[in-house]
């Protein structure tokens, strides 16, 4: 009897231990992050062809479009370079001809009544006279208009040859 009673103390004392572990959990956490850096594109630049020009007949104006994309909130400034022109300048930029002396004066202007020149800025936040603005995605394209003006004076266009003038101009884009 003895045996039987200490199977039957040890069956239930082991029955016991068996509901006692069942049923506990222990829980924590952990952290999901991620940083999104500023970013920017330069879609595309549209060519400024002022087409034949004649000596005498008043200035030319044409216009270039600038697509540029950002991440949002993120402001941006877009900079012109003074041009691959001869003697070109921010304040004077100019087209050149590989095969004929001379110049022809133009400009680049964020506005159209082209009063303003587009300068290069090195920042985003240097934006004063040149064209900004501040991202909403990249999904989302925003075009800048580039006015350009081929200026018919008797200093700038006096000495220019008959011939075709080209200057290439660099397109940044400060974030």
């Amino acid at each position: 009897m003895h045996f039987q009673a200490t199977r039957i103390l040890t069956a239930a004392l082991l029955a016991s231990a068996c509901s006692l572990a069942t049923g506990a959990t222990k829980t924590t956490t952990f952290a999901a992050t991620a940083t999104v850096a500023s970013n920017c594109f330069i879609n595309s630049a549209s060519a400024m062809a002022f087409g034949t020009y004649t000596p005498g007949t008043g200035n030319m104006n044409q216009t270039s479009t600038i697509a540029v994309r950002c991440t949002s909130a993120t402001p941006y400034g877009i900079g012109l370079s003074a041009g691959t022109g001869t003697g070109s300048t921010l304040v004077q930029r100019t087209m050149t001809s590989g095969t004929v002396a001379g110049t022809l004066q133009y400009n680049l202007f964020t506005t159209a009544a082209r009063t303003v020149v587009w300068n290069n800025p090195a920042t985003a936040a240097a934006t004063a006279t040149s064209q900004g603005g501040t991202g909403t995605g990249l999904a989302n394209v925003f075009n800048h208009t580039v006015y350009g003006q081929l200026q018919d004076t008797a200093t700038s266009q006096a000495a220019a040859p008959a011939n075709n003038y080209t200057s290439t101009i660099t397109v940044s884009i400060n974030y």
